[in-house]
């Protein structure tokens, strides 16, 4: 893809027509809970970014692998210094939550590891932004401790967060960005938004698929991994007694 740092497809060197498309329990449990825990993951094909710094039109092209849909590592801040709601400000605009919160726990266990967040960018301040297409998956840690660290708005060192345009309108857009003059097609144009959609897609584009020899370490890893010796690995995390299931804007 265009404009890429890194392609983590020429550089891990996979085969013709592999796929990324891992499940949510998959996610959480061989990505994000590995990040946080500081492990090695399956395959270094998700970037970091700050993403609540960017326009979502802006991060197809820092992702590190994927067309129509990417996958990114971000922290999270709070929107308030005393406050356990995180700041949905981004680049021009905000993400809104939408529907309920689904806790993600791994196979065979009752136990979730994470919570899924479904979002909608609105561009525009709030509480008068206009709706767009892009669509954003958020998966954050289940019971850990969120509470205030004086000094520091850090609400979450890593979340992970599923990209995508609703009407996969951005390889389109980049085309069209390349066969004309960048003063009349830019990734900013209004058409580029899709605004006035008023439906909202908390559907996955594709079904999910996962890298053949990922799942070499197997999938029980975490059983021999107590709650709170796990997170005593998380670097300023600590445990929670609760688990964080309710639908707040986490």
């Amino acid at each position: 893809m265009m404009g890429r740092r890194r392609d983590a497809e020429a550089e891990l060197n996979l085969p013709p027509g592999f796929r990324f498309h891992p499940t949510d329990d998959e996610l959480v449990v061989h990505y994000l809970c590995r990040k946080a825990a500081g492990l090695r993951l399956p395959a270094p094909i998700i970037a970091e970014v700050d993403l609540y710094k960017y326009e979502p039109w802006e991060l197809p092209e820092m992702a590190l692998f994927g067309h129509k849909e990417w996958y990114f590592f971000t922290p999270r801040d709070r929107k308030y210094p005393n406050g356990l709601r995180p700041n949905r400000a981004a680049g021009r605009g905000y993400w809104k939550a939408t529907g309920a919160d689904k806790p993600v726990s791994p196979p065979g266990s009752g136990r979730p590891l994470g919570i899924k967040k479904a979002l909608v960018f609105y561009h525009g301040k709030a509480p008068r932004g206009v709706k767009t297409d892009w669509i954003m998956h958020e998966y954050r840690l289940a019971d850990v401790d969120r509470s205030v660290n004086k000094g520091s708005l850090r609400l979450d060192d890593w979340v992970l967060c599923h990209l995508y345009h609703k009407k996969n309108m951005w390889e389109k857009m980049q085309r069209e960005k390349e066969s004309s003059s960048p003063m009349l097609k830019t990734l900013s144009s209004p058409e580029f938004f899709e605004f006035g959609s008023q439906d909202s897609d908390e559907g996955r584009p594709e079904s999910f698929e996962m890298m053949e020899g990922v799942k070499e370490e197997g999938t029980d890893w975490y059983d021999d991994l107590s709650l709170v010796g796990f997170q005593n690995t998380l670097a300023g995390i600590g445990s929670a007694s609760v688990v964080d299931i309710p639908n707040h804007d986490y």
